[in-house]
Formats: structure tokens, sequence, C-alpha cells
């Protein structure tokens, strides 16, 4: 009979070596895959479990048909399990699936139905499933509330409102904490930005005083120098002033005349004769008569003559 025609499970059931234990793997799934989609810590502990069974076939198939909640194959499961492990042989089955859904605390309602549908299916009395559980999760069995009940939604109703009160609370808490510490935050934020702009404020008037400092100091040397080159220059007049005054004779005719040539007063330096002796040059100097005729240019030509002897005779007397 070709495998086509039978479903997933069915194919999953003809290939494994231990039908009971297929089934049972699926089922175990189921209980966990109840509180919400399998987790891959879950998977990893049903693998771990698998491991001692002898189905013989890979289980991912197991794993999807359980998180899609796949009824059909649930159900041939639970026959498959009713027919090879009621009464007494149920009981390691049960343990295992109290344990399963156990693991993350207390069960969901859903787990609560379908732990007690795998007991009723495999005929274990209410009693007896309680003292199961009692044995394997620590702590008695407690019976779900019924959701058929009014009672029940106006419980549940009654703790949503005060998980929504509870949670409104807290969130108003943390929106309270976050702006505190937003303030701190700007609070630091400004008072390091004021501080900054202090030591930028000092870094500043320092390099300020240093920059007047330097020019203070730099102005007091060229003072000191201008000073010291004043006193330089007096100190140089006056020795040319006495060499000159003591090469020339009050009585000399000749130096006294030169120095009327160049309008100097007797006992004029070195200094002011040179500058005497350009300053006449330049106005009477030959060439700047040319234009004049040369009568005139004869003219400027000895007082340009009697200009030069008169200072080069002083520059050799001094």
């Amino acid at each position: 009979m070709p495998s086509g025609r039978f479903n997933p499970f069915e194919t999953l059931l003809l290939t494994s070596r231990s039908q009971a234990d297929t089934a049972g793997l699926l089922l175990l799934a189921w209980v966990m895959a109840s509180r919400g989609p399998l987790t891959e810590a879950q998977r990893r502990e049903l693998t771990s479990l698998a491991s001692e069974c002898r189905h013989g076939h890979d289980l991912a198939p197991i794993f999807t048909l359980a998180d899609r909640q796949d009824f059909d194959a649930i159900q041939l499961a639970a026959e498959v399990m009713q027919k090879d492990r009621g009464g007494e042989q149920a009981y390691p089955f049960l343990r295992q699936a109290i344990a399963l859904s156990v693991a993350d605390g207390e069960p969901s309602i859903s787990q609560h139905h379908v732990l007690r549908f795998l007991a009723d299916l495999l005929g274990v009395i209410p009693s007896l499933f309680a003292t199961l559980y009692a044995e394997q999760a620590g702590r008695p069995y407690a019976v779900p509330e019924d959701p058929s009940r009014r009672d029940y939604w106006l419980a549940k109703e009654h703790q949503r409102q005060r998980d929504e009160a509870r949670q409104h609370e807290q969130d108003e808490r943390r929106r309270e904490q976050e702006a505190r510490e937003r303030q701190e935050q700007e609070l630091r934020r400004q008072r390091e930005r004021r501080e900054q702009e202090a030591r930028e404020r000092e870094r500043q008037r320092q390099e300020n005083a240093r920059q007047e400092r330097a020019r203070r100091e730099r102005a007091q040397q060229d003072q000191e120098r201008t000073r010291q080159e004043r006193a330089r220059q007096e100190r140089s007049n006056e020795s040319h002033n006495r060499r000159w005054q003591q090469q020339t004779p009050p009585n000399d005719a000749r130096a006294h005349r030169a120095l009327a040539v160049l309008g100097l007063p007797p006992g004029a330096s070195r200094g002011e004769i040179r500058k005497a002796y350009r300053r006449m040059a330049q106005t009477h100097h030959p060439d700047r008569f040319f234009a004049e005729g040369e009568a005139r240019m004869a003219t400027a030509s000895q007082r340009f003559q009697r200009i030069k002897n008169a200072y080069e005779y002083l520059m050799r007397a001094s």
C-alpha cells in the first residue's frame, strides 16, 4: 500500500519501531505545546526523553504536529496509548507528562485539562492522578478553575484590572524615574558646560595676562635698548665734539671759515658736519643748474667746490 494515502502521523507510526513510544512522544509534546509554541529548551528535553524510547525516527514531525495542535494526529496517538499503555503501565508516562507541565511553574489551564484528559484516557482515577501529581510536582494537586463559571471570569477581570493598575503604577514610576534621570543628566551637562566655560575663561585670562606681560617686557626692553642707544650716541657725539674741540684750536681761522661755509657754528660734531654737507651738496650741485646756462653752472660749480673743500678739511681735521 503506497504511503501517500496516509497522513504524516500515520506514516510516522508505520515507520516506528514502537508505535506506543511514538504516540507517547507526540502526547508529551502536546502537553508542553499547550502552554505555547515549543522552545529550543523544550525540544532538547523531548529529544533527551526520546533517547530512551524505541521509536527509531526523526522527531521534527512530532514537534511540528504538536506546535500545530493537529488533533487528528493527537486523537490517533491517544488511541494507540489507550490500547498499549492503560492502567498501571500509564504511571511512568503520566509522571513524565506531569514533570513537563510543572517544569516552568504552575501548569496552565490548558495543560491541566490535557493532563486530566490523559489520566482519564489511560484509566487513572482522579484521586490516583492527584497522588501521582503530588509525588511528581512536590505539591498537592489544585483543581483548576472552571472557565464555564461566571465567577471565574469575574475573578479574571478583577485580576486583569489589578494587573493593569499595577502596570500603570509601575509605568508611572518608571516615567517619573526616567524624567528625574533626564533632569539630573541635563543638570550635570549644564554644570559641566559651566565648568568648561569657566576653565576656558580662566585659560584665556591667563593667556591674555601672559601676552600682556610679554608685551610689557618687550616694550621695556625696547625702551631700554633705545635709551642705551641714545646714551651711546650722546656719548659718541660728546666724544667727537671733545675731540673736535681739542683738535681745532679756537683761533683756527680756516676751520671757522669752513664751518661758516657749511652754515655750522663752532664746535659742530662730525655728524652735524656730514649732514650739513649732504644737504648743501644736494642744494648746490652743478647738475641742478644745467638748464640755467653755463654762467650759472660755473657759479654753482665754484660754490659746490668750496662746500666740498670745507667738508673735506673739517673731516680731516676732526
